[in-house]
């Protein structure tokens, strides 16, 4: 998607949502955490250097596609500026990447494992990040007649039953833990199974890939009240008549 996908001035109307996150490519191993947000100084500067040379590249390649009056609309998983972030689970990603931590000092994984298990994407973009092509005065923008139209700072609470409960009994946290893990499991699968050995075998894989996600759920059980949300930047984008 950081690449021209169809051909020039074909497309009225592009709409992206929660793709532009992930890196195109892996510019180093975080080794203190699995996440961007647990990277040092040195590997924060290369994976934002990456960042912003993706979101330029979406951008243009989306340009050249747009027919002259058309429009892209994205949903980004974003950060605020703030401080704000998406929690899916209570202390997010931060928690989600110390269940690898626990699985590695427990044995479960090796060191080589937990350091190869890295969630290749920059989901703390802010607004000014996301205007950073057009402020920039890019060439490629300017040429192709790319208008920022708007940016927008959303944060959306997940709908579930369960999750709008207060007091929940048992009942109610084994379906709150069962849905936590069935909104996570989609996108964080790949990221354990990216970092496990490829001498281990499939199932000795999929052991561990259970075995994560088993914490998850006693984590989510455990911390039930905690209402998931997730903040995006909706950025809306029109390409002018030159």
């Amino acid at each position: 998607m950081y690449e021209q996908c169809l051909p020039n001035n074909s497309l009225d109307l592009a709409i992206s949502s929660v793709a532009t996150h992930y890196l195109s490519k892996q510019v180093c191993q975080i080794k203190n955490g699995i996440s961007i947000d647990k990277s040092d100084a040195i590997e924060l500067r290369l994976m934002k250097e990456q960042a912003k040379d993706d979101w330029r590249s979406f951008v243009i390649s989306r340009g050249r596609e747009l027919k002259p009056g058309g429009f892209l609309i994205t949903m980004n998983i974003s950060s605020d500026g703030n401080g704000d972030k998406s929690m899916t689970v209570e202390k997010g990603l931060l928690s989600l990447g110390r269940f690898v931590s626990d699985m590695a000092t427990e044995c479960v994984i090796t060191q080589e494992e937990y350091v190869a298990t890295n969630f290749n994407s920059d989901y703390l973009r802010t607004p000014a990040e996301f205007k950073e092509p057009f402020t920039s005065a890019l060439p490629e923008v300017r040429e192709l007649g790319m208008e920022l139209v708007s940016v927008k700072l959303i944060k959306h609470y997940l709908h579930h039953p369960t999750f709008d409960i207060v007091n929940k009994d048992k009942t109610e946290k084994l379906e709150y833990s069962r849905r936590i893990v069935a909104s996570v499991y989609p996108w964080m699968q790949h990221v354990l199974y990216e970092g496990l050995s490829v001498s281990r075998t499939e199932d000795e894989k999929q052991a561990i890939i259970d075995q994560y996600f088993d914490r998850l759920r006693t984590y989510a059980f455990d911390h039930s009240d905690h209402k998931p949300y997730l903040v995006f930047t909706e950025v809306v984008i029109k390409k002018n008549h030159i």
